[in-house]
């Protein structure tokens, strides 16, 4: 997250509250949303009593 400056509490912010939610491979979900002019992906997997984030990207491109 450091590399592409992306702080904790986006990544927390987009898991809970996405503009736009879509399933990726081997279980994952891709929590999408814009900020600061790009948009950004979160990876992340649901457990029984937790959320492990895979990583946080900014991209350029809108999800879809």
């Amino acid at each position: 997250m450091r590399w592409h400056r992306i702080t904790e509490a986006e990544v927390t912010s987009t898991i809970e509250n996405p503009q736009y939610l879509e399933p990726s491979i081997e279980g994952r979900i891709n929590a999408w949303t814009e900020t600061s002019g790009k948009f950004l992906r979160v990876p992340y997997k649901e457990g029984l009593d937790k959320i492990l984030v895979i990583t946080a990207v900014k991209k350029k491109k809108r999800w879809g």
